[in-house]
């Protein structure tokens, strides 16, 4: 009787050695050779989806980020015509001379202007910025849209608005420039904040700090990445 209760002890502690020996081994497999787990125990990595146009040619981005600017410029060109004449400095009759003042404009070197500063100081850097952010927004590089919003102040000042008056100095200068420092500040914020996907009040700041963003990508999944949680 003795001898069969420690048969049963013996059997029973060898059993143990036996799972403690192979739990040992499988931690010991585990430390020592990769472990590879089904999709759905790694966590999801946030692939941030493309802006309008990333991968099309610089050619295609140009011609959107100039249609949308077009757009903008007219509407600019006929807020300038309603405008006291005291504040632009035009003349009352400058319809009559258009041509004739775009092509001494274009003949002349561009004039000091009188401007008030809100116009010269605070309306052509974000007009600058403006210019810069329709082609950032499609992912072109800083380079190519410094270049564009200076051909495109370049565009305003010696066709559009030498219509009217003479091609402006600090106008050529500060509206590039600051503007494409503006513009690149505004984007960065702009793409910071889609990470994770918009809320309501980012929504609100890039619609009327960044809205060539807005326009191009907007807000919703296509592309943005949506709001996590």
């Amino acid at each position: 009787m003795l001898f069969a209760q420690d048969k049963e002890l013996d059997e029973f502690y060898h059993s143990q050695q036996l799972s403690t020996a192979t739990i040992n081994f499988q931690k010991i497999d585990l430390k020592t050779q990769a472990i590879t787990l089904p999709d759905t125990f790694l966590p999801r990595q946030s692939n941030v989806p493309l802006l309008r146009n990333e991968n099309a040619g610089i050619g295609k981005k140009i011609g959107r980020a100039e249609l949308l600017i077009g757009g903008a410029e007219l509407v600019g060109i006929t807020a300038l015509i309603f405008t006291p004449k005291k504040v632009t400095g035009w003349s009352p009759d400058w319809t009559q001379d258009a041509w004739n003042n775009m092509r001494h404009s274009l003949s002349m070197l561009p004039v000091w202007d009188k401007d008030d500063w809100q116009i010269n100081y605070v309306g052509h850097p974000i007009a600058g910025s403006l210019y810069y952010n329709s082609l950032r927004s499609q992912n072109a590089s800083i380079f190519h849209s410094f270049l564009f919003a200076t051909a495109q102040s370049f565009i305003w000042e010696y066709i559009i608005e030498a219509t009217a008056e003479k091609p402006s100095t600090q106008d050529l200068i500060i509206t590039p420039i600051v503007g494409s420092l503006l513009g690149e500040s505004v984007y960065r914020l702009t793409m910071n904040m889609r990470r994770n996907g918009f809320n309501f009040f980012e929504k609100v700041f890039v619609i009327i700090s960044n809205p060539m963003f807005a326009i191009n990508n907007g807000f919703g999944a296509r592309f943005n990445p949506v709001k996590t949680p």
